[in-house]
């Protein structure tokens, strides 16, 4: 059976594999997450959610940013699709 992807994000949180590397509250998020083989970089810059990951731009959120969000931004706005 195949993980949905916040299944995923949880297995990635219990595993280590999320790296904040950068906070500037309000601002700027940066992460770095080891999915299946690849670190993907990942974070919030001013309002828009964003990840490296082939599958941030098939959907609003990717494995990567929902692990980085449970963590780190319970107050940023949601994520949403990008054009």
């Amino acid at each position: 059976m195949r993980e949905n992807a916040a299944t995923k994000a949880r297995r990635y949180l219990t595993e280590g594999r999320v790296i904040v590397t950068h906070i500037r509250p309000g601002t700027v998020l940066r992460a770095h997450v080891r999915g299946d083989g690849v670190v993907y970089r990942c974070g919030w810059d001013r309002g828009t959610w964003w990840c490296t990951c082939p599958a941030s731009t098939k959907a609003a959120a990717c494995a990567h940013l929902i692990a980085v969000r449970l963590v780190t931004a319970p107050d940023l706005p949601p994520m949403e699709p990008t054009a």
